[in-house]
């Protein structure tokens, strides 16, 4: 049976007392830290801990085959109770404890590792997704379903903001209302950015607050223009009541100020708002580059100033690095499972949701070791394959090569599904109704 202590033991991965990282002894450490009291049983924190990561390990499988798992030592419904009673915040000082094993791994390797670190910078990714969940009343009044779905024809969603660091290690990941924006739990996400990180990400995140926010924390920014705003340079151009231009750097790269609006982000406190400086300084510009063969314009927005130190060049080729996260979330909602949790309960999906996020950064350490080894690349080592070792390796077993997967430069394929589904109709009204037409139709001679 996998033994998650074990492989972090087998990766030097130990906390300050000399402990595994998720050994018993760390883990009920955790739980004296958060006040959390509990009684000698089959099922203390650190085998309760143990069996959310193996659960999650199998692909979310049921309690039930939990208790199959460890023989039938105990039932489901006990295995059930324990993760109730097991605090949230000892799963997220874990997965803090865990995350920073990744990282401190992935700059330990520097250069060498291409998911590591950036012109001695550590690289931080953000995106959001959403999962679904059961149809319980609780979890459809908090997250809320799709627009154009009806009560009871459809399973709720979350909205997940997702954020990844250095070695691709799942950092944060906060799940809310499934109409909450990307921006809503930004302060959240990146509490543990530090001074002289640079944060990737999408058009959304290029607004001025959040480049404000990332200029008091100490850390930087590189994103696409938002669409809302116009491409223009040079100092005869009107760049509007929000832009001011300041100066020219190069062809097509200049430097803007970037002045505070009148009106506070809705995201933002008041008294957040009201720290943030009356102007900050932004650099823009525009580079073409070739992508599958096409020819487009990127035009991006960056709080690193220093054109010497980072060329336009370098800085397209580090914005081509937060395409990972796609591929970091499609790991976790389709590799893993994630793309539907089986807790009943808001908090139940939350546990569920760090119980992910511990197992991915433990393949993440396994990679990264791999990748050690092999010498190869950490891209290159299989998602998949990393995570079929942890899921079936025996105890103490030492980590054998891994699938590498071939250089796939320009590679493109279709969004598409060659397997058809099966041709039942979608759910367009309650479930009870639908019994009751089949019953009528039943009795119908």
């Amino acid at each position: 049976m996998v033994s998650f202590d074990s492989i972090l033991q087998s990766c030097k991965i130990k906390d300050s007392d000399g402990r595994p990282l998720l050994g018993a002894g760390h883990i009920e450490a955790v739980c004296r830290q958060v006040g959390h009291r509990w009684r000698d049983g089959k099922l203390p924190p650190g085998e309760t801990v143990q069996c959310l990561m193996r659960q999650m390990a199998q692909g979310n499988a049921s309690c039930a085959a939990v208790r199959q798992m460890h023989g039938g030592a105990f039932s489901g419904e006990a295995y059930c109770q324990a993760r109730q009673r097991l605090p949230l915040e000892v799963l997220e000082k874990l997965n803090h404890d865990v995350s920073e094993a990744v990282m401190k791994k992935a700059r330990q390797r520097g250069s060498e590792c291409d998911r590591c670190q950036w012109k001695g910078h550590d690289i931080f990714i953000n995106d959001g997704s959403s999962f679904t969940m059961s149809d319980t009343p609780e979890l459809v009044e908090h997250f809320g379903l799709h627009s154009n779905q009806k009560a009871g024809c459809g399973l709720p969603l979350c909205h997940l903001l997702f954020q990844t660091g250095p070695g691709g290690a799942a950092t944060r990941a906060i799940c809310s209302p499934y109409r909450t924006g990307d921006m809503t739990d930004i302060n959240q996400v990146q509490e543990t950015l530090k001074p002289g990180d640079v944060v990737l990400g999408d058009r959304l995140f290029s607004n001025w607050g959040h480049l404000a926010l990332l200029g008091q924390r100490g850390a930087f920014g590189l994103f696409k223009m938002h669409h809302s705003r116009k491409a223009l340079f040079g100092s005869h151009q009107d760049y509007g009541p929000s832009r001011r231009f300041v100066k020219k750097l190069g062809h097509k790269d200049q430097l803007m100020e970037y002045l505070k609006p009148a009106q506070r982000p809705a995201w933002m406190s008041l008294e957040q708002f009201d720290s943030m400086p009356g102007s900050i300084q932004v650099r823009e510009l525009q580079v073409k580059v070739k992508i599958n063969g096409r020819r487009k314009t990127l035009t991006l927005v960056t709080t690193l100033l220093d054109r010497q130190k980072y060329p336009a060049d370098d800085l397209v080729e580090l914005l081509g690095q937060r395409w990972n996260i796609e591929l970091d979330l499609r790991h976790l909602k389709t590799t893993m499972g994630l793309d539907q949790v089986r807790c009943k309960t808001v908090e139940g999906v939350k546990k569920e949701l760090l119980a992910y996020l511990l197992v991915y950064n433990i393949v993440r350490l396994v990679m990264l070791n791999a990748a050690e080894r092999q010498h190869v690349s950490l891209e290159r080592i299989s998602f998949a394959d990393a995570l079929a070792w942890v899921r079936h390796q025996p105890e103490s077993a030492e980590l054998i090569n891994l699938l590498i997967n071939p250089k796939r430069t320009g590679r493109i394929e279709p969004r598409v599904i060659k397997r058809r589904k099966k041709s039942f109709p979608y759910m367009s009204k309650p479930r009870e109704k639908l019994r009751k037409e089949l019953v009528r139709k039943a009795r119908t001679p």
